[in-house]
């Protein structure tokens, strides 16, 4: 069992981290301040890295793409979310979409690796968020076209997107059986959005959709009709991973500040670098951050060789988002009053962490299932 990272894959750890450090970090004042990144400076950087080489880079080389692994992915994101910024190279195409047929291939599949449009997502309504056997919003086939009513919130990315991802019900009574996923074009005749809804987070402020009478034609189903909950699966499942990975990077970087700062802080004559207490903390979040990583490699790696990753997901997501909150209130303490301000980026991750304990099932929700799978096996 070797657990050293292989060359090729130092080298993009490397060279992302080079990226980071360069264009990244320099704007991370202004983010803070301002709350968020103007979509220009965010294309502006997407056009940088594809210029690197950094573009569909897990998409598979059949399709144009880097044809990158799982693990290799993982580094990437860690390295990325080094920086508030919460940053992505482009290219990027949801896992649900590769159940697009030839048609749809074209009108969205190869669209979004071409850098043309964009896409998102819609599972949480105001009634149903990670039960999604319980979604109420409902999708009536009418000769050759759907009609969906309901309503979608707290979705991500509406802004950028050119079009989403419904998961609605086709099938009433039939729960998990019953869903089936559309793909919704944003300027379809009775879909709705919302101002952003104002959150705690930086340049996060998701949406709701509304749904009057919404027509999707039948050409728009993705996948199967009443087998929307596996793609969702698939979706979640795949979306877990990448964020323990995301929270991996944000206990990194508020270690490396927080080390940092103790090195240099000078209170009451003395390094808080000196201070056990303030020792202590730093070695508690090193252990956690080693843990987390491991878990969220070993899942990637299990992904590469092709396997289900349903529960390591689980618990990946549940200890990585834990420990990174952890590990930024830490840091946010060793601090003190100056990581409170917007003037360092710690109580921006601070509060970025706190969503992603939420989103793609709560930690109680993964500790349910986990253990659910446990007692079945």
């Amino acid at each position: 069992m070797d657990f050293a990272l292989p060359e090729e894959l130092k080298m993009i750890q490397n060279s992302v981290r080079e990226f980071t450090e360069r264009e990244l970090f320099p704007l991370e004042r202004d983010f803070c301040l301002q709350r968020g990144l103007p979509l220009q400076k965010r294309l502006e950087l997407e056009r940088k890295g594809r210029e690197l080489g950094f573009w569909a880079l897990d998409v598979p080389t059949e399709y144009g793409g880097a044809g990158l692994s799982q693990i290799a992915m993982c580094i990437i994101h860690e390295e990325l979310y080094r920086s508030p910024l919460m940053f992505e190279f482009g290219g990027y195409v949801e896992p649900a979409l590769y159940l697009c047929n030839d048609k749809q291939k074209e009108k969205y599949f190869y669209p979004i690796i071409r850098g043309e449009k964009k896409s998102c997502y819609a599972f949480t309504e105001p009634s149903a968020g990670s039960d999604l056997a319980q979604v109420q919003t409902r999708a009536v086939k009418k000769g050759d076209r759907w009609i969906i009513n309901g309503a979608k919130t707290f979705i991500s990315h509406v802004d950028r997107a050119d079009f989403i991802m419904v998961f609605a019900s086709t099938k009433p009574g039939a729960g998990a059986k019953g869903i089936t996923c559309f793909l919704v074009d944003k300027d379809s005749p009775g879909l709705h959005i919302s101002n952003p809804i104002p959150t705690m987070g930086d340049d996060w402020d998701p949406y709701t959709l509304s749904f009057d009478d919404c027509e999707v034609p039948e050409e728009n189903v993705l996948g199967e009709v009443n087998g929307g909950f596996i793609v969702a699966d698939e979706q979640l499942t795949h979306g877990r991973l990448k964020i323990a990975a995301f929270n991996v990077g944000i206990g990194n970087r508020c270690l490396e500040m927080a080390v940092n700062y103790a090195k240099q802080r000078v209170t009451f004559g003395q390094l808080l670098a000196n201070r056990q207490s303030i020792q202590w903390m730093l070695a508690d979040s090193e252990v956690e951050l080693m843990a987390a990583r491991l878990l969220v490699h070993q899942a990637a790696w299990i992904a590469d060789t092709r396997q289900p990753i349903r529960n390591e997901a689980f618990v990946a997501k549940l200890y990585a988002t834990e420990m990174a909150q952890r590990v930024s209130d830490r840091a946010l303490q060793i601090f003190g009053g100056m990581g409170y301000t917007r003037e360092v980026p710690i109580q921006s991750f601070y509060r970025q962490v706190r969503v992603w304990r939420i989103g793609h099932g709560t930690s109680e929700i993964h500790r349910w299932m986990i253990a659910r799978n446990m007692l079945k096996n």
